[in-house]
């Protein structure tokens, strides 16, 4: 029974009706958490303290705020679903957590839908939901049950989307000078946005032709190294002639300052709007890459290597073969077939007798 500690907040451990009790003190301060145990103590003793449902008494609003504070931010991907965090506390925000029922849910649902929301977007943000409160239960003790969320059918994630090289090229002709090089190095190398946006000189090795990573900047916590394409190669020497004194990154502003993901999304959109581009995204460069290389001939497990996957079931999702590889594959298996059956033939007439007249 007592004090205990969870990273640096105290915790106070103790017996009530026969149960075990974990309530957390909210301080980091030692003195003052001894002081909240024994007021606790104090009103066990008087019959005054009541095991509270946290989850009546805390609002949605409290738990986005702890979220932010202690989680949110840890996401390598935290930028690109700020919004997402924004539109649920906007939603949720002044409901308790018991408050938070299947059915509330449901309006968020619709609400976002009517919003025209894609149902893979939704699922999205009831993630973010659902983490939320999963932490409130078994982290931080505010929540004694999770509410039941029902992901979005029809909610497919995967995108069937890479471009030609004609339409690459296409597009390149209609990206402005900085944010060519920028979506040159993605396609061919398939590195995230914002893997190319904070990739520093002392990172890319241009005699080696490679590109290392730290374990830190990737999705997967694994580092990265890869070899370098000639076209990547090319657009990163060219963006590394010159080194600016306010800066070590590879692709920066005239101040030095690297340019923003809302600079490159803007810019990007305008590309795509003058090359007549439709139904694609900046990371889908991303795509263009594993697919590129699949209808090259490179197998999955390399390709898993060089995009920094684990295993190879994300990979796949990535890996597109293209209607005209598949029937390019198809072919050579008919030509095959077709190659042994022909040596089977021909091989059983040479074992079927003569047949023929003969002289007696």
């Amino acid at each position: 029974m007592g004090l205990f500690r969870r990273g640096q907040v105290w915790w106070m451990r103790f017996s009530y009706k026969g149960k075990q009790i974990r309530r957390p003190t909210e301080t980091t301060d030692k003195k003052l958490a001894e002081k909240i145990y024994h007021k606790v103590m104090t009103q066990i003793a008087e019959g005054k303290w009541f095991d509270i449902d946290e989850g009546s008494q805390r609002t949605f609003e409290e738990l986005a705020a702890k979220y932010e504070a202690t989680e949110f931010k840890e996401l390598k991907s935290w930028q690109s679903v700020q919004s997402y965090l924004k539109q649920l506390k906007k939603f949720f925000g002044p409901h308790t957590l018991t408050q938070i029922t299947p059915a509330l849910i449901d309006e968020f649902k619709q609400k976002r839908k009517a919003e025209k929301d894609k149902p893979a977007t939704i699922v999205r943000k009831l993630n973010i939901l659902k983490r939320m409160l999963n932490l409130a239960k078994k982290r931080w003790m505010w929540l004694k049950e999770v509410p039941t969320i029902e992901m979005e059918r029809n909610a497919d994630t995967k995108r069937l989307r890479y471009l030609s090289f004609e339409e690459y090229h296409k597009l390149l002709k209609n990206c402005e000078g900085w944010l060519k090089g920028i979506v040159t190095v993605a396609a061919w190398t398939g590195l995230r946005k914002g893997n190319i946006l904070n990739l520093k000189r002392n990172q890319v090795n241009i005699f080696a032709r490679s590109i290392s990573l730290e374990g830190s900047q990737m999705k997967n916590d694994e580092p990265l190294i890869i070899p370098i394409a000639a076209p990547a190669y090319e657009a990163l020497k060219e963006a590394m002639k010159v080194a600016h004194l306010k800066s070590q990154v590879v692709f920066c502003q005239v101040d030095g300052k690297p340019y923003t993901p809302m600079q490159v999304q803007r810019a990007f959109k305008e590309a795509l709007k003058n090359a007549e581009i439709d139904n694609f995204r900046f990371h889908d460069l991303r795509h263009c890459f594993a697919s590129w290389n699949r209808q090259a001939g490179v197998d999955l497990d390399t390709l898993a290597d060089l995009m920094g996957h684990k295993d190879t079931r994300m990979t796949r999702r990535y890996a597109h073969i293209g209607p005209a590889h598949l029937a390019s594959a198809i072919s050579q298996l008919e030509k095959s077939y077709m190659e042994i059956s022909t040596n089977l033939a021909q091989s059983k007439e040479k074992e079927l007798p003569e047949t023929g007249n003969s002289m007696i």
